[in-house]
């Protein structure tokens, strides 16, 4: 019965350590980009909503995103919006925004009316109490 029981831990534990590394895009996420226009998004899981700005067009509200798998490790959080579904393919890799001004560790392509629109992005911290 011992044995049986310390299988059961060493399996669930070695489960535990391939969990998905997108696993923090279950929360609050941030994405901004510089190509080709300045672009923001903000997922925001508490009040159930995708804001999305881009340069030139008016912002839009859409809903959370539904997270997939996609190639080569991608991750990939799909948003319905009324202008159409917002898409955004994120993979796991250092990012720089353009501006220097912070550290992003996911990149991220975005599909959003025909364009591409390319930058990075990373979970929303919670502010500090």
């Amino acid at each position: 019965m011992l044995k049986l029981v310390c299988a059961s831990v060493v399996f669930a534990m070695s489960l535990a350590a391939c969990s998905p590394a997108d696993a923090e895009l279950d929360g609050d996420i941030e994405a901004n980009g510089m190509e080709p226009a300045f672009w923001g998004v903000k997922v925001s899981r508490v009040a159930k909503t995708t804001s999305i700005a881009v340069l030139g067009e008016r912002d839009i509200v859409g809903e959370p995103p539904v997270k997939s798998k996609g190639e080569k490790d991608a991750t990939i959080l799909t948003s319905k919006t009324p202008d159409g579904d917002f898409v955004m393919t994120l993979r796991q890799e250092k990012c720089e925004d353009g501006l220097g001004e912070r550290e992003y560790h996911w990149s991220v392509v975005a599909d959003w009316k025909g364009e591409k629109l390319s930058g990075c992005a990373a979970p929303i911290k919670a502010a500090a109490d």
